[in-house]
């Protein structure tokens, strides 16, 4: 009777061992595979965001700070025109230039060009900057990716102090999807050194 039962005891283990899973089973198991793969895709794809952000975050710093070279590069230049004795044909201050280009006390602010030397007045907005691929620069003519628009403020004077003035310059842009981010702003007080 004994060995019977330990026949029949072994032939249940037998048949339990080859069943395979049950469907709540396998469904808790794919449950938890999905869980364990879900996490690390999302938070993957939050870095990759972020990641995007920061790098649209540094272009506009570094578009502003050309922005800010550029006015005092026409700042000194303009300076060393003057001490040189009015020598350079069309500059009659340390802001020439700015004046005319519609930067000093407006609203709208200017648009400089680095690269082609050149300022001009915003009529409304900025035109947009555009990446040329060929030479790597974001000008403002010809065709390429649009995303980032820069613009310049000049404040004079700074209280009563006419040989001050206050530059802002401002970048916004909105990412590829669209969406704009809040914009970066240079400030830097510039003095007439002569």
């Amino acid at each position: 009777m004994m060995s019977k039962i330990r026949l029949q005891r072994n032939k249940f283990r037998a048949w339990y061992s080859r069943r395979g899973f049950t469907l709540i089973e396998t469904l808790v198991a794919v449950l938890i595979l999905s869980s364990a793969i879900a996490g690390p895709l999302t938070i993957a794809s939050k870095g990759l965001l972020t990641a995007i952000v920061a790098k649209d975050q540094m272009i506009a710093y570094y578009l502003a700070q050309d922005a800010m070279e550029f006015v005092r590069f026409k700042r000194d230049t303009n300076q060393l025109c003057l001490s040189a004795g009015g020598s350079c044909s069309g500059v009659s201050s340390w802001l020439t230039g700015f004046d005319t280009g519609g930067c000093i006390n407006t609203a709208n602010g200017c648009h400089v060009d680095s690269f082609s030397g050149t300022i001009s007045s915003c009529s409304g907005a900025c035109p947009p900057l555009r990446f040329h691929t060929t030479n790597n620069q974001y000008l403002t003519t010809g065709t390429g990716e649009v995303r980032f628009v820069r613009t310049v403020r000049i404040q004079q004077p700074i209280g009563t102090n006419n040989d001050e003035v206050r530059v802002t310059v401002t970048v916004s842009w909105s990412d590829l999807a669209g969406a704009t981010h809040q914009p970066v702003t240079v400030v830097e007080d510039m003095f007439n050194w002569q």
